[in-house]
């Protein structure tokens, strides 16, 4: 069994933090029954990123820098891409035919499989559908 319960994407962090995303009531709700429920959720190196910068894209830089500091400020587990994982990330990559894939959702597919996390806190239909990963959302 995994130490990790639910991986968080990128996808609910923006849902949680950006209020016109159409995903904010349900991110948040999704957010508030696992802290409810005591589940440490877990994000990666990766998703933060990409989650700053899409936020910074849509509202501007003081909701990113205030994403990042409740991240810090967080208890959150932030599993780091080293070098395998980003290995792994990019073979699947590689892998895919789609247009728009993203090497962070590859990342997290890689992650999720070195660390037996069972769920993946995300609106992206890629995970079930072409990953066969068990979705939160």
């Amino acid at each position: 069994m995994s130490e990790y319960q639910v991986l968080v994407d990128s996808d609910a962090f923006v849902g949680r933090f950006f209020t016109d995303d159409s995903h904010h009531h349900h991110s948040l709700a999704l957010f508030e029954k696992f802290e409810r429920a005591s589940v440490l959720l877990t994000t990666t190196s990766a998703v933060i990123g990409e989650t700053a910068t899409v936020l910074s894209h849509r509202r501007g830089q003081e909701l990113a820098l205030r994403f990042l500091d409740v991240i810090k400020r967080s208890q959150m587990s932030i599993i780091h891409i080293d070098e395998r994982l980003h290995q792994k990330a990019i073979a699947l990559f590689t892998e895919q035919r789609e247009r728009g894939t993203s090497y962070t959702d590859c990342a997290n597919v890689a992650v999720m499989q070195q660390f037996s996390i069972p769920l993946i806190l995300s609106f992206d239909q890629v995970y079930p559908k072409k990953f066969k990963l068990q979705a939160a959302a």
